[in-house]
């Protein structure tokens, strides 16, 4: 969902470098598509997104693509999937 004038952001590649989007209801509702470097931003723009992202994932109204979780002595396999597996999502390893 989008309101009309809305923003899409997008923060890194979890789910991929391609995406389809249908480019019709950005132009109905005159919105914006936007990326964010985290890198080049400033360490108050870095805390303020970090506040308004964290917000959001205790509402639960984002929630975050994880492909796996991996023990922390399994961090190598870890390692190597990541490498290889190329994965669509984050890799956790839990200490």
């Amino acid at each position: 969902m989008l309101a009309a004038r809305g923003t899409v952001v997008t923060v890194g590649y979890s789910a991929g470098r391609e995406v389809a989007i249908d480019v019709t209801k950005l132009i109905w509702k005159a919105a914006q598509i936007r990326g964010f470097n985290f890198p080049f931003e400033s360490p108050e723009r870095w805390a303020l997104a970090w506040q308004g992202i964290s917000r959001l994932l205790a509402e639960e109204k984002i929630k975050p693509v994880v492909a796996k979780v991996y023990p922390f002595e399994a961090t190598p396999k870890a390692m190597r999937f990541l490498v290889e597996g190329r994965p669509a999502g984050r890799v956790i390893v839990r200490l």
